[in-house]
């Protein structure tokens, strides 16, 4: 269910696969058979497979027969599938052209000279290859503009017939719903209609894929500027009342790269920070800089993952700093904040904290369950994330109020923390009643 882009959804099916036919002992006979089942499976998910990808380092790796000595074995493995890797080169144009190797063949290399290592009690020598770097002005892409991710209940055979007409690179994985679907294709609003005409589809992520851009000499640009990813009307007018432009996140999903463009050129700066809030946007930005580049804009992103680290970061931000002075505080400031957040489960499901049932009020600190209720209300619930984070200390809590949340809370956790500084925002955000920060 995490995985993102092409390769990780073959990666993901693949290690699915291998989980099907691994048992808690193994022998080297059992080991083959769950390589052919994990290489089967991955190749199942591609609609047009390709020479040179993660599904010819499976096959290489599947069709090495078994010997006795199962340390031997797998050393033989993780030794052919390197040298499998160093020949996607010549396998695929577009890595040919870079002089690279394919970055989801090096990957799945990575789990089985890890296997190598594990059970040989040898660390196998450092990979060499012919070049580091991609020439990324060696490539034209050619393909579909934008990248359609979603996940998808219903008719998931007749859909992968129907992506294959209008798309390119289409992955349906998963052997029960919800499936997970990838595809690119020029208009995305096909994907998703074709999608919910054989079924549901949601958790949807749309991104726009790397062009080529003309060179814009018209600007002079200068300065240093921010912008901000996240959720909520509100939070935008937070945003927007700092001087720094604001990427509305979509509940539960991840605006589309061009967002992230639309935003960057409007800053109007020839240095823009970007704190994208969530993990799944980074890749985003790093396409959106890429795109910016010919504009005279450089991108520099902080890797935040949460609203409360970006809001932090944004607040020491100094349009009139050094930009590695700006750069320096504002990652230090993000990295200084822990965050927690309260919601409402809308399905059944087993989490780190035990099982949850839909309705249940869930607390989470550091993006990992804390508390599970069915009794206690969402109000109950953040008072319950606050004193559990205060007691690993902080003299500063941010609390964002989203929709089904009471400003009011402050009040209450103000007299019940004397000497602690509590900020209210209303941000407006649909996917948790309260996100909590403290520095």
């Amino acid at each position: 269910m995490g995985a993102r882009g092409n390769s990780g959804v073959i990666l993901a099916e693949y290690l699915h696969g291998f989980a099907e036919r691994a048992k808690p002992t193994m022998s080297a006979h059992q080991w083959h058979a769950a390589l052919q089942s994990a290489a089967t499976l991955a190749g199942e998910a591609v609609s047009v497979p390709r020479e040179g990808t993660m599904l010819t380092i499976a096959q290489v790796a599947a069709s090495h027969e078994p010997t006795e000595n199962f340390a031997e074995y797998v050393v033989a493995i993780a030794t052919d599938v390197r040298n499998a890797v160093k020949q996607t080169t010549e396998q695929l144009a577009e890595l040919t052209a870079a002089g690279v190797v394919d970055s989801g063949a090096l990957a799945l290399s990575y789990f089985h000279e890890a296997v190598a290592n594990e059970l040989s009690g040898r660390e196998m020598p450092e990979l060499e290859l012919a070049q580091r770097t991609c020439d990324v002005t060696a490539i034209e892409y050619r393909g579909p503009s934008h990248e359609v991710m979603c996940l998808f209940e219903g008719d998931a055979d007749s859909l992968r017939e129907e992506l294959a007409v209008i798309g390119e690179s289409v992955t349906v994985t998963g052997r029960t719903s919800p499936y997970n679907v990838h595809v690119h294709v020029d208009h995305p609003g096909e994907a998703l209609s074709e999608a919910m005409r054989h079924g549901r589809a949601y958790r949807i992520s749309i991104t726009q894929l790397i062009g080529t851009f003309d060179v814009d000499t018209s600007t002079d640009l200068s300065g240093v500027a921010a912008v901000l990813a996240g959720e909520g009307t509100g939070l935008g007018r937070i945003v927007a009342d700092t001087g720094a432009q604001f990427v509305a996140k979509p509940p539960m999903s991840s605006p589309a790269t061009s967002d992230f463009v639309r935003a960057i050129r409007e800053a109007n700066a020839a240095h823009v920070i970007v704190l994208p809030s969530d993990v799944d946007c980074h890749a985003s930005v790093a396409l959106a800089a890429h795109q910016v580049r010919s504009d005279g804009i450089t991108v520099h992103m902080i890797g935040t993952t949460n609203t409360l680290a970006s809001l932090a970061a944004l607040a020491v931000f100094d349009a009139t700093a050094e930009l590695s002075k700006s750069l320096k505080v504002m990652t230090e400031a993000a990295q200084s904040t822990r965050d927690g957040a309260v919601f409402v489960a809308v399905r059944s499901s087993m989490t780190a904290a035990g099982l949850c049932q839909a309705g249940d009020v869930i607390g989470v600190i550091e993006r990992v369950p804390h508390e599970i209720s069915n009794v206690a209300s969402i109000d109950d619930m953040a008072v319950h994330v606050v004193e559990a984070m205060l007691d690993s200390g902080g003299d500063l809590v941010t609390v964002i109020v989203g929709q089904g949340g009471n400003d009011s809370i402050g009040d209450r956790l103000a007299a019940d923390h004397p000497g602690i500084d509590f900020s209210i925002l209303r941000g407006d955000q649909t996917s948790h009643p309260y996100l909590v920060g403290v520095e």
